[in-house]
């Protein structure tokens, strides 16, 4: 017996030897759970009720037909028994409770089953009966042996690997829990280790520049700075925030979206905050309605919104095409959703809630040239957004 567990405690050391162990304890564990726990059903068809529950719904299947008279009803009935349907019968001729042969003979009749006048009253014998309860207890007792014998299997693993893994290798859910700490506490210093770590791995300063980019690209949503603010640059060379109505004021959170034909996903979210890092609310961009069939999507028009956490509802404009704007279908249709905005360079529009305002600008707009109707789906279109507090 000794020999015999070291044998398998060295086969389990490869690890594919251990796959294929896990796996057919699970499959053993899955079928003992299956079978000891089974599937309820719920609007079974008559086929799978017990065999005196199939007799009492053919019963009550021929007093119906008795007193409608309707045949298609009457087959339908016979029908739904299935496979079941002429043993449920010929039982039902050997007890037929509250009927009388007249009865059963015009609905076998109906549903074109004839029975022969040796069916009418025959009985099953009472051999047949007793095999057939006897061959179902036999059945069920090899359903038994067969759970039993699964659950002697799933013991003898259990014993084995507490065994292996708990009495001689001293493995412990302390230990466990201490190598699940040990694991997250080495992601979290890696996720907060300094960008200048992760740089001394970094290729020559010839590709460091797309490197810088694409980080830079994963920034959070709230800290990107518009390349198309008002153009103005600082002593360094860089870009100043944008004020879209001049008034020197400065914006909580500033965004860029371009959308470019064939970005049939195209739906842009951002979260912005206070100062003091408390959630003020979100807006974003995203597909309002398109025109044509056939991929990718020819879209028409974009909404605008914005969210307030301290407003009830969120507020929406619908950026249009310059054929969805003139087309009166179109546009009153759209104007459900919210107000019309024709898209132009330069445009200005702004949305307001309970304390916040947010400003935007239609940078960039250019139309396909599909044979579709004229400057009627979008190529690109690039928007800015500034948001403000009240």
């Amino acid at each position: 017996m000794e020999n015999f567990i070291a044998s398998i405690k060295e086969r389990l050391q490869v690890p594919r030897n251990l796959a294929i162990a896990a796996v057919i304890v699970g499959l053993i564990v899955g079928l003992a759970i299956g079978y000891l726990f089974p599937i309820p059903w719920t609007d079974a068809s008559a086929e799978n009720l017990r065999p005196d529950l199939r007799i009492d719904y053919l019963r009550n299947a021929i007093t119906t037909y008795t007193l409608t008279g309707d045949r298609v009803k009457a087959v339908q009935s016979y029908e739904e028994l299935g496979k079941q349907a002429e043993s449920t019968l010929i039982e039902l001729t050997a007890n037929p409770g509250f009927l009388n042969s007249e009865q059963i003979q015009r609905y076998t009749t109906a549903i074109n089953v004839p029975l022969s006048p040796s069916e009418t009253g025959q009985t099953i014998p009472s051999t047949e009966q007793d095999g057939q309860t006897e061959g179902e207890a036999t059945g069920g007792n090899s359903y038994l042996w067969i759970a039993l014998g699964l659950l002697l299997v799933l013991l003898v693993g259990a014993y084995l690997a507490w065994r292996y893994y708990v009495k001689e290798r001293g493995f412990s859910f302390k230990d466990f829990g201490s190598i699940v700490s040990k694991d997250k506490e080495e992601r979290t210093m890696a996720q907060a280790a300094p960008p200048a770590a992760v740089r001394r791995s970094d290729p020559p300063a010839a590709t460091l520049r797309p490197v810088v980019r694409e980080v830079e690209e994963i920034r959070p949503p709230a800290q990107r700075i518009s390349l198309f603010a008002n153009g103005e640059t600082n002593g360094n060379g860089n870009i100043k925030a944008s004020n879209v109505n001049g008034k020197g004021e400065k914006p909580v959170a500033q965004f860029m979206s371009t959308y470019m034909f064939g970005d049939d996903r195209y739906d842009e979210s951002f979260l912005f905050d206070a100062p003091n890092g408390a959630f003020l609310g979100e807006c974003g961009i995203s597909i309002s309605d398109l025109i044509g069939v056939g991929e990718p999507k020819k879209i028409s028009a974009f909404d605008v919104w914005l969210y307030d956490k301290n407003d009830v509802q969120t507020v929406t404009k619908v950026i249009m095409s310059r054929h969805a704007f003139n087309d009166p279908n179109i546009r009153s249709r759209l104007e459900i959703r919210g107000e019309p905005i024709l898209a132009e360079p330069g445009k200005l529009f702004r949305l307001e809630t309970a304390t916040l305002r947010m400003e935007g600008r239609i940078v960039d707009v250019s139309y396909g040239d599909l044979p579709l109707p004229e400057d009627s789906y979008f190529q690109k279109n690039t928007i800015e957004l500034a948001v403000y507090r009240k």
